[in-house]
C-alpha cells in the first residue's frame, strides 16, 4: 500500500481539504450545531450523555464529539481544529479503499492506488470529506468491516469475526445502528459473493455473525449503558428507538420519495457516471469475481434499502462511495488512457456559465444576491477553466480527481471572495452576543439548533421562547440582556440596534435595555 501513486492521491486530497477548511465558515446548520454539541461536552465535561443548547441531544451518538474534544485537549479550543476532526476520518477511508482492494485483488499490483484516485476522483465524498458530519466516519467503520468479512471467510480465523464486531461498534458509535444497513447485507449474501474465496458454511456464517454482533453489543454497552443510566428514560427512548426504527418507518425529517437517491445518482456519482468507456467495460466485466460481487452487493443493498427508508440524505450513501471506486479501479485497465470528455465538457461549460456572469453578460443577482464581487466569478471561471485543460493531459483517474477536487476548490473560492462567506458565518452573531452572556441571550426563531453556542463560546442555555408573550417575559427577566431574531419574525416593533444578514435572511439585535416601553410589555 505504500506504492508512490497512493500517497500522491492521499496527499491531494489532503491538501485540497484543508484549504477548503479555509476557504468556507462552519455551514449552518449541520455543523454549527455538532461543534456546539462537542462545545456543550467541553464545558459541562459530560461525555457521556451529548448536549445541544445544554439539553439532552439525542440524534447522534458521540465518536465525533469526543475526537473533536481530543483536538481541543491537545491543540486548544479552536474552530479550525474542531474541523479537522471528520476529515481525518475521510483520509482514513481513503486509505482503507487501497487496503481492501489490495486484499480482493492481490494479484493487481496497481488496484490499491487506482481505488485511492477513484475515491478521491468522485465529487460527492470531495465534498463531504471535508465537512464536519459523521459520514466519513461511517465509511471508516464500513470499511473495516468489509475487510474484517473478508478475511473472516478467507481464513476461517474467529478473531475476524471480532474485528467484524469492533467495526459494527465503531460505526454504532459514529452515526448509530444505521452500520448494519451498511455491514450486514454483506454478511448476509457472502454465499453469493465469496464463494470462489472460500467455501461459506451456512453454520459457521452464522456463528461468526453472533460473534460479530456479541462483540459489538459488548463494545457499545461500555459507552451506551453507563449513557443510559446518565441521560434517564427520555435519553433511552431516543436512542434505542426513535433514532434507529423511528427513521426506517416514519421519517420526522428528510422524507422524500423512493426515488429520491435514483435521481441523484449524476450527481454522487460524478465524473465516472458520465464516463461512457466505463459503462463498456462495465457490460465486459467478469461479475462473477470475488470483488466485483462484493462491491455490488455492499453498494445495491445499500442503494436499495436506503431508497425505501423514510427519511433520506445524499450524505446517507458516502460509506457506499468505496465500492463505487473499487469497481471503477478494477474496470480501468480494461480500457487504458480514457479521456473525461463528457464531463471536462461539463464543467466547462460551468466555468464558461461562471465567466460570464463575472463579465455582466449573465446576471447573477437573479440567482442570488451574495454573489459578489463579480470579479471573484470571473476569476473562478477561468480556474475551473485552467483544471479542465489541466485533466485533459491525464487519463482517467487522474483527471477525475483534478476535476472533482477542483470543483470543490473553486466553490471554496465562490464563498470565501463573495459576500455568501459571511452571510453564512454564524462567528458574527456569535461574537455580537458574547458580551451579553452574563445579562442574557434570546433567540427568536422558529427552530434554533444552536448555530451560535460555539461561536459565542457560550457557557450556559441561549433561551429560546417560542411565543410573543414569552418574549416578553423573558425581557421583563432580563433587562439588560439581547435579543437576536429574524426582522421578518420576531414581534418587536422596534428598530433594532444592528442588523446582519445570516443564511440569506435579515436578522436584528435588540438590547433589551435600549427597548421602548412598548416593546417591553
Amino acid at each position: 500500500m505504500g506504492h508512490p501513486r497512493t500517497f500522491t492521491a492521499l496527499a491531494l486530497f489532503v491538501v485540497v481539504t484543508l484549504i477548503g477548511i479555509t476557504l468556507r465558515p462552519l455551514l449552518p446548520i449541520d455543523e454549527t450545531r455538532y461543534v456546539s454539541v462537542a462545545w456543550d461536552m467541553a464545558v459541562t465535561g459530560d461525555y457521556l450523555v451529548p448536549t445541544k443548547n445544554f439539553d439532552l441531544y439525542t440524534h447522534k451518538p458521540p465518536l465525533l464529539f469526543w475526537l473533536i474534544n481530543l483536538l481541543w485537549a491537545v491543540f486548544g479550543v479552536s474552530e479550525y481544529f474542531a474541523r479537522l476532526a471528520a476529515p481525518a476520518f475521510t483520509v482514513a477511508a481513503l486509505w482503507l479503499t487501497g487496503r481492501l482492494a489490495r486484499q480482493l485483488w492481490p494479484e493487481d499490483t496497481g488496484i490499491a492506488g487506482r481505488a485511492v484516485w477513484a475515491l478521491a476522483g468522485t465529487f460527492s465524498f470531495a465534498i463531504y470529506g471535508g465537512a464536519t458530519m459523521f459520514d466519513t466516519a461511517l465509511a471508516t467503520a464500513t470499511l473495516l468491516g468489509m475487510i474484517s468479512l473478508v478475511a473472516a471467510i478467507k481464513t476461517g480465523l474467529w478473531r475476524y469475526w471480532a474485528g467484524l464486531g469492533a467495526a459494527l461498534a465503531l460505526g454504532a458509535v459514529a452515526k448509530g445502528p444505521v452500520i448494519f444497513v451498511h455491514l450486514l447485507p454483506a454478511v448476509l449474501l457472502a454465499p453469493f459473493w465469496a464463494r470462489s474465496l472460500a467455501p461459506v458454511r451456512l453454520p459457521r456464517l452464522g456463528a461468526g455473525l453472533v460473534l460479530a454482533i456479541g462483540t459489538g453489543l459488548a463494545v457499545v454497552a461500555l459507552w451506551l449503558v453507563p449513557a443510559i443510566l446518565a441521560g434517564g428514560t427520555e435519553y433511552r427512548d431516543a436512542v434505542l428507538w426513535k433514532q434507529s426504527a423511528g427513521r426506517i418507518t416514519q421519517s420526522f425529517a428528510h422524507a422524500r420519495p423512493a426515488y429520491w437517491y435514483a435521481a441523484l445518482l449524476p450527481v454522487m456519482l460524478f465524473p465516472w457516471i458520465f464516463v461512457p468507456h466505463l459503462w463498456r467495460a462495465a457490460a465486459q466485466a467478469k461479475w462473477n469475481e470475488t470483488g466485483l460481487r462484493l462491491a455490488l452487493v455492499w453498494s445495491l443493498s445499500a442503494f436499495v434499502l436506503f431508497s425505501f427508508i423514510s427519511g433520506k440524505q445524499l450524505h446517507y450513501l458516502i460509506p457506499e462511495l468505496p465500492a463505487v471506486a473499487l469497481i471503477v479501479a478494477r474496470l480501468r485497465p480494461s480500457f487504458g488512457e480514457t479521456r473525461l470528455w463528457i464531463p471536462i465538457s461539463i464543467v466547462g461549460a460551468l466555468a464558461v456559465t461562471v465567466c460570464l456572469a463575472g463579465l455582466g453578460v449573465l446576471d447573477a443577482t437573479q440567482a442570488t444576491a451574495l454573489l459578489t464581487p463579480r470579479i471573484t466569478l470571473l476569476a473562478v471561471g477561468f480556474t475551473l477553466l485552467a483544471f479542465c485543460g489541466l485533466a485533459l493531459n491525464y487519463s482517467m483517474l487522474r483527471a477525475g480527481a483534478i476535476l472533482s477536487l477542483g470543483l470543490l476548490l473553486c466553490m471554496g473560492l465562490t464563498v470565501r471572495f463573495t459576500d455568501l462567506y459571511d452571510a453564512y458565518d454564524a462567528r458574527t452573531i456569535g461574537q455580537y452576543i458574547a458580551p451579553f452572556e452574563g445579562e442574557g441571550i434570546a433567540v427568536f426563531t422558529p427552530t434554533y439548533h444552536a448555530e451560535f453556542n460555539f461561536a459565542a463560546r457560550a457557557t450556559r442555555p441561549i433561551a429560546t421562547p417560542k411565543t410573543a408573550d414569552a418574549l416578553f417575559a423573558w425581557q421583563t427577566a432580563h433587562p439588560n440582556g439581547v435579543i437576536v431574531g429574524r426582522l421578518d419574525q420576531t414581534p418587536l416593533r422596534q428598530t433594532p440596534a444592528d442588523t446582519v444578514i445570516f443564511r440569506d435572511r435579515p436578522y436584528g439585535f435588540w438590547p433589551v435595555a435600549t427597548l421602548s416601553q412598548k416593546d417591553q410589555n
